[in-house]
């Protein structure tokens, strides 16, 4: 892989990764400004949900074309998202110019991972996972102090300002070496789109129903979830459910983790600052301390010298994570310290590093040859659909409790106490079926245990 594409593949993931993060510290103010408070887990979820499509969209494309041609309508979607975010005067338009800014999110998240599992060898592949988490490293610098300035100082607008010119760099660097990677064309899969229009419509049907006081229109909720399954099937591989084999259980993994981790990150500024009354840039300093450790742990995981198999990593990882959770809990007692976010934050980075690391690079190399494309595709909806449905999910309980009285404390504490039982199930989930060696051959081809059926396992803490 050349320096060109690697440095392109990483400002690309930079761009993703500042845009999040800067709109997490700002959403409380934009909330706010535009008047729609009761929207704020939905637009959180546009974004994440507008990345699903484009994710099984692009991932598919990407296996029957080549990468230049969809990384552009990426440069294109995100252009116009940011435009749209710029001028927006409601917060119905502002969701709508979030959800262009996903799509090319997504897109641009695809490529970056199918092209890394296409043209790194087998023992470079968890290094490079590495560097792409560190690219959450500078926007975990610059969001929390730039995007505090700019709230406190000038207008949120600026955000979406600044990461205009980076368009242009992105397109320097990437569409000469993407156009080298281009293969024989094939007939479009127009169902391929289709599916991917089915699942994100009922994902966000899901998040706008749950976002509203209890009403029959509560009864499309299971509706959309059955409309959702037959999609879903046709986008991850065959009897993902089962988890036979290492990928989908990977995969399910990938979702779990970023379900729990931005489940708790999307609503702790917002109640860090209403609740606890911390400064924005205050708040954004503990998301930068986990980026920090998050990255860390990544490239501690990938290192030769300490050859951790990703089985440990994840136990590790997600146990950390689980305690952290419990520190977090702390906040909700009066008493304690608003400090106590820094040294909790921070732990859970390091615990999604070495989880997060670890679920990716074995998603890669459980992938056969010629199919980087549709493992990037898993990976990104799995993601997509954890992030969505944490950011749908934890909107829904914030809301239900504000309509029943409560406060911001209790609808956190929900929000812990749920992120807290899908960690302890994916530990579960780890613990009983996740292959003890790392190797492609053994993630292939070796079935998992299911059901009663036990390894003798080693206790790695």
């Amino acid at each position: 892989m050349n320096r060109s594409l690697q440095i392109g593949l990483l400002l690309a993931v930079t761009l993703h990764a500042f845009d999040e993060m800067a709109l997490v510290i700002a959403l409380p103010t934009i909330s706010k400004d535009l008047g729609g408070g009761e929207w704020y887990g939905v637009t959180l979820a546009a974004y994440v949900l507008a990345a699903l499509v484009s994710t099984v969209w692009s991932g598919d494309w990407l296996d029957r074309h080549g990468p230049s041609g969809v990384f552009r309508v990426a440069l294109l979607a995100f252009a116009l998202g940011l435009g749209l975010a710029v001028v927006s005067d409601s917060m119905g338009v502002f969701v709508i110019a979030r959800a262009l800014q996903g799509f090319g999110g997504g897109i641009a998240f695809t490529v970056a991972y199918s092209v890394t599992n296409r043209l790194c060898p087998e023992e470079h592949k968890s290094r490079m996972v590495a560097w792409l988490d560190s690219a959450w490293l500078l926007p975990s610098l610059l969001a929390p102090a730039v995007g505090g300035l700019l709230v406190e100082h000038w207008s949120w607008r600026g955000l979406f300002w600044l990461q205009m010119p980076l368009l242009g760099v992105l397109a320097l660097l990437l569409m000469k070496p993407l156009r080298g990677l281009e293969r024989t064309p094939q007939s479009p899969n127009f169902n391929a789109l289709w599916n991917a229009l089915r699942i994100g419509g009922c994902c966000m049907l899901m998040v706008l129903v749950t976002s509203t006081p209890l009403s029959p229109l509560w009864l499309l909720v299971p509706i959309s979830a059955l409309l959702l399954w037959r999609p879903l099937n046709r986008a991850l591989p065959q009897q993902w459910w089962r988890m036979r084999t290492t990928l989908p259980l990977s995969l399910i993994l990938h979702g779990g983790i970023f379900f729990v981790f931005y489940g708790l990150e999307s609503f702790l500024p917002l109640y860090l600052i209403d609740a606890r009354g911390m400064g924005v840039t205050a708040t954004g300093l503990a998301f930068t301390g986990a980026a920090f450790t998050w990255v860390a742990a990544s490239f501690l995981q990938s290192s030769s010298k300490i050859n951790m198999t990703h089985r440990n990593s994840l136990l590790w990882g997600l146990g950390l994570f689980a305690l952290a959770i419990g520190l977090m809990a702390l906040l909700l007692l009066p008493v304690a310290p608003t400090w106590t976010i820094y040294p909790a934050w921070a732990m859970a980075g390091f615990g999604m590093g070495l989880a997060y690391n670890a679920v990716a690079t074995a998603a890669m190399l459980a992938t056969e040859p010629g199919k980087e494309g549709a493992t990037a595709t898993g990976t990104g909806l799995m993601d997509s659909i954890g992030i969505g449905l944490a950011v749908g999910i934890g909107g829904a309980i914030k809301n239900q409790v504000g309509y029943q009285g409560g406060g911001l404390d209790l609808a956190m504490g929900l929000i812990g106490a749920l992120m807290l039982l899908v960690t302890l199930v994916s530990l579960w989930l780890i613990w009983r079926r996740f292959p003890q060696l790392n190797s492609s051959e053994i993630y292939r081809n070796q079935p998992l245990p299911i059901g009663r059926e036990k390894t003798k396992t080693a206790i790695p803490f």
